[in-house]
């Protein structure tokens, strides 16, 4: 049975500060890790912590940064960092009276201040535009139809290394 544990993790606090400690993560309510952490230090003193107080934090090989969309703010699961990078958030929605666990894409670079969601039905077209300076890697991504997130994490992966390259 999967419930909540702590597991090393850090925080990086509104001065930029990385605090090393125990994050609580709970597998079952994923949707907690895009809202807030619950946070031990290494003196043992526990805190909640929402998107809007610390800057990130990471545990279990996940990453998420707090990020401001529609005014307000969510901890990103930042899947890929680089010139493009790509992010996961998740979030409840009804759908047919029911409330449900959905998550959607983001796509951020240096030139777009906000995180821009990823278009499911248009995305190579949308990586062509995000890789203007280099056609053939974004044509990498392939004719599909529907967003591939393993193509997607593949090609800008690719790209990123491209430009750290140069």
């Amino acid at each position: 049975l999967a419930q909540a544990t702590f597991v090393k993790a850090y925080i990086v606090n509104e001065k930029g500060d990385t605090l090393k400690g125990e994050a609580q993560i709970n597998p079952k309510k994923e949707l907690n890790n895009y809202n807030k952490v619950t946070f031990k230090d290494a003196s043992g003193v526990q805190k909640i912590y929402k998107p809007a107080k610390i800057k990130a934090y990471g545990a279990n090989d996940l990453h998420y940064v707090s990020i401001e969309s529609e005014g307000e703010t969510f901890f990103f699961n930042r899947i890929l960092s680089g010139e493009i990078s790509l992010y996961k958030l998740g979030f409840e929605a009804m759908r047919m009276n029911n409330v449900v666990f959905e998550v959607e894409y983001y796509l951020l670079n240096s030139e777009t201040k906000k995180p821009v969601a990823v278009k499911h039905g248009n995305f190579k077209k949308q990586l062509a535009d995000w890789m203007k300076d280099n056609a053939e890697i974004a044509e990498e991504y392939g004719e599909e139809k529907k967003f591939d997130l393993e193509k997607a994490i593949q090609v800008i992966s690719n790209y990123n290394a491209w430009k750290a390259s140069k």
